[in-house]
Order: structure tokens, then sequence, then C-alpha cells
């Protein structure tokens, strides 16, 4: 839909208002479609299994074009399963009326909703683009930290985890996407990667622009320095070349003081005194199996490797996943007993993809990575029995869900 003239701009406010302003949105031009779904979900296994193969046998090319057909497959499997969720319909709504008016405190939206509505099905392709970094962001991590054989998996438990529902299941993708902007800094904090200066400063200030979380998340992506992991190199850099970051660090405090602190304090005090909405994914029986599995997984580790806790203790990497897995349970209690649950279910996905890169982490540390299987096995079941395969009960067109799917091509949605 073009934008609209001035003239029309009674007709559009009649449009905003009548349009709900909560969930459901009762979508339509849906369609529950789980046959289709599967087979995508279906090839992408094979890929995984494909990958696994080629990366023990060291067939490159293979590999690379592995790579990029589960890449292509993620995108078309959250493309259209993203089609019926809120978010993504309120959006949608939202640039049909005004494409540059974006989202306030987070003026990136504003500047790439023009080119958006040039997108098939809109806002539902961003977020597959969304979800094909996350997935491409683990099989860079395996290629990196040298087990390629890996890499499907770890894609597979990474856009297929219930701790990620909100995120990649749900359509969350401003704050999925500012979030994961802010992993370089986070990987280079902890350690894990050296990630060039110039890709953090890049992440960090599009994950400013992108969200108006950002102070939360970059606490998220700053907690290494609390267990002193690469913080010391970090820090010597900063008292060397402070004049380099001095006016990067101005410009990046005044866009965080204007632009964004004034809504996110805004969004923070309603949340805190009016938000009565939350979700209780966290709470799933599905992430607590998971949760099991991980625990297991590391105790199984840690006997085979013979690990006291002296040792582990003085691993820093082990003191994070720590940190991080306790987060994640104060979270978890704090939505169960509603203890501003507003807030904690919306950090949730940000420490749950944090907690899901270090143990990955860990495992590849200490030649563990077949331990990994319990986890991967129980993020399969929910991905493909619990949601996938389930999704045929869905009331698509009555009540707004992902894997409700368009039910027509790009070219005859009428937004």
């Amino acid at each position: 839909m073009s934008r609209v003239p001035s003239a029309a701009v009674p007709v559009v406010s009649v449009i905003a208002t009548a349009f709900p302003l909560s969930a459901p949105f009762r979508v339509d031009q849906v369609m529950a479609a789980p046959a289709l779904m599967a087979m995508i979900a279906a090839a992408q296994l094979a890929l995984a299994v494909g990958l696994d193969l080629c990366g023990r046998r060291g067939a490159r090319r293979l590999w690379w074009a592995g790579v990029v057909g589960f890449l292509l497959l993620t995108l078309l499997l959250f493309t259209l399963g993203t089609w019926g969720t809120s978010d993504t319909t309120k959006i949608n709504h939202a640039l049909a009326l005004d494409p540059t008016k974006g989202s306030v405190g987070e003026p990136f939206w504003s500047l790439v909703g023009p080119l958006i509505l040039h997108l098939p099905y809109r806002m539902a392709f961003v977020h597959g683009l969304v979800a094909s970094a996350y997935a491409g962001a683990a099989i860079a991590l395996a290629r990196l930290w040298g087990v390629p054989a890996w890499a499907g998996w770890w894609a597979l438990l990474l856009i297929g985890s219930p701790l990620l529902r909100s995120f990649l299941q749900n359509g969350i993708t401003r704050q999925a996407f500012s979030t994961l902007l802010l992993l370089p800094l986070f990987l280079r904090l902890s350690g894990l990667v050296p990630v060039r200066k110039p890709l953090v400063a890049l992440g960090v200030g599009g994950a400013v622009l992108t969200h108006t979380t950002f102070p939360y998340s970059l606490a998220l992506a700053a907690s290494p320095l609390l267990v002193r992991t690469g913080a010391a190199p970090v820090l010597a850099t900063l008292r060397r070349r402070w004049r380099w970051f001095l006016l990067p660090g101005v410009g990046l405090v005044a866009v965080v003081a204007l632009v964004v602190l004034p809504v996110t304090l805004r969004k923070l005090t309603i949340y805190a005194t009016e938000g009565n909405f939350y979700s209780s994914y966290s709470l799933l029986p599905e992430v607590r199996r998971l949760q099991l599995a991980m625990a297991f997984g590391l105790v199984g580790a840690c006997w085979q490797q013979r690990l006291g806790p002296g040792v582990l203790w003085r691993c820093p990497l082990t003191r994070l996943l720590i940190l991080f897995a306790g987060l994640f349970g104060l979270l978890q209690v704090a939505v169960a007993q509603e203890w501003l649950a507003s807030i904690a279910f919306r950090l949730s996905d940000g420490v749950g993809l944090f907690l899901l890169i270090l143990y990955l982490a860990w495992m590849t540390r200490y030649n563990s990575l077949h331990w990994l299987w319990p986890a991967l096995l129980v993020s399969l079941h929910s991905w493909i029995f619990i949601r996938i395969l389930s999704s045929g009960k869905l009331e698509c067109g009555n009540d707004d869900a992902f894997l409700c799917i368009p039910d027509r091509w790009p070219w005859q949605i009428h937004y």
C-alpha cells in the first residue's frame, strides 16, 4: 500500500482507531499449514545432518552450500510462520498508514520503514531475516571454534529453543534484533571470540537505535566484566586510546540520554506500576525440561572430564555460565510470583540467548560436545512436535499465533 495522502488523514484516523490496541488482533488472510511447516523443518534437519557429515569429512564447498540452504529455509519458515503474530500484524498495519513513523525512541525503524514496504510480507520477512541471523550466528561460532560439523545442530538449538520463544516464535523482531547486535560485545568481553572493535562499536550503535530496551540489553552484554573475563585488555585499551573513544562515546551518551532513555524510563514506569500483561513462556514445561537437560549435560561432562568444584570455580567461563543460569532462574521466579512480571518476562529471552551461547562455548572448551545431545533433543522435540506438528490445531483467523501462515502470495495481500 502506498503512503496515505494528507487528504485522507481523517480516514486514516478512523482506521487507526478501529484497529485493536491489544492482542488478539483476529488476523485475517491466514491459514494453518502444518504439513508445509513440517516439510521445511524436515529439510532443515536433513541439512543439519549434511553439515555434520561435510564438516567431519572436510568437504568445504558442500558445507558452505548446506549453510546457504539452511539459512534460506530458516528465512522461509520464519517469514511464513510470523505472519499471524501480534507484533508483525500491528507493525504492518502501522507501516500501511505511515511507513516513516516507526516506534518512539527507535529511529532505525523510521529509516527502514519505506524499504520494508517493498519486502514480501513486509515485517514478517524482516523477522525471517532476524531469525536467519540467529542461525547464522550459531553457524559462525561453530566454524570459529573449530567444530563446523556442529553448525546445523547449534543453529537448530538456537532458533527452536523454548528459551527464545518470545524473540523468535512470537515475532518480537525489534528487541531480538537489538539483542543480537550486542552479541559481538558479549563475545569480546567474554573472551570467547576476539571480535574487532569496529564491529563491536557498530553493533552497539545499531542496538541503541533499534529498541528501547537497549540499556538493559547492554547491561547483560557487558556482564562478563563482573567476572573479569576479558575485562583487563578492554580497560587497558580504553586507558591508552581514550581520545579515540571520546567523540563516539559522547555521541552515544547523547543519543541514549536524549532519545532512548526517556522512552525507556517511561515504559519502565508503566510496566512497574500499571503493567498487568506478561507471558509465562519461561515457566512452560519444555523450558524446565531443557534446563534439566542442560544441567544433566554439564554434570555428565564434569564427571567424564573429572572437573572438580575448585577447577570449575577458577574458570571465568564457568562462573559466567553460573551467573546467567542463576539470572534466568531469578526471572522465572519473578514471573511465577508476579514480581514486576511485566519487566521480567521481557528480559528472559535476552538472558536465554547469552546462556545458550555460554553453554555451547563451555561444552566446546571442555571437549564435551556429545553431552549437548540431551539439550538438543529436548529442543528439537519441543520445536517439531509441540510447535510445528501441532500447529494444525491453531484457530488461524480467530487469534494471533506463530505458525499461522499467509493464505495468499505477497502481491495479493491487503494491508
